[in-house]
């Protein structure tokens, strides 16, 4: 509907009216005390700074997984940097012809831990936004895909891998 054409008519008489949520400020009373505003809090921990090393291989690996599901790289080629699973996945959307002119537009990394690094992917597929999330740890000193998220059809989500809990 276009905004010109769009009408406004008044809420039927049978809804009550709209009440007010919330007591306006006043004085505390005694057996409820107001909270201290004056000292805040933070809320969350400032980031802390990625190597710019892992941002760039995260952001590479990922670029490399939109490569084989658009048929542009062979699976084969990321069998050390990527899980079996994932790279069946990975296979299996590349022979199903669904990343047909997918294209990596942003990614965003962060590292919950030392061991994992986590990406989200904004993706296009023509004029359609995708997402996908990867997760790489680190396994034996290397960085590995171990799982894979995405979503390329209306509707489906493709899921490979699984996270392996922290080695104690």
């Amino acid at each position: 509907m276009h905004p010109a054409t769009a009408t406004c008519r008044p809420a039927p008489a049978s809804r009550p009216a709209s009440a007010l949520l919330l007591e306006p400020p006043g004085t505390p009373r005694p057996d409820q005390p107001a909270l201290p505003w004056t000292v805040v809090t933070e809320a969350a921990a400032p980031p802390s700074a990625l190597d710019p090393d892992l941002r760039q291989l995260a952001t590479a690996l990922t670029a490399a997984l939109v490569e084989v599901i658009t048929g542009q790289r062979s699976a084969l080629q990321l069998e050390l940097w990527a899980e079996p699973d994932l790279l069946n996945l990975l296979e299996h959307l590349r022979r199903a012809r669904v990343g047909d002119g997918l294209r990596l537009r942003s990614v965003r990394v962060q590292a919950p831990h030392e061991e994992a690094l986590e990406v989200s992917a904004h993706l296009r597929q023509g004029a359609v936004s995708r997402a996908a999330a990867v997760r790489l740890s680190r396994r034996r000193g290397r960085w590995v895909a171990t799982h894979l998220v995405i979503a390329l059809d209306p509707g489906v989500v493709h899921r490979a891998g699984w996270i392996n809990p922290l080695p104690r």
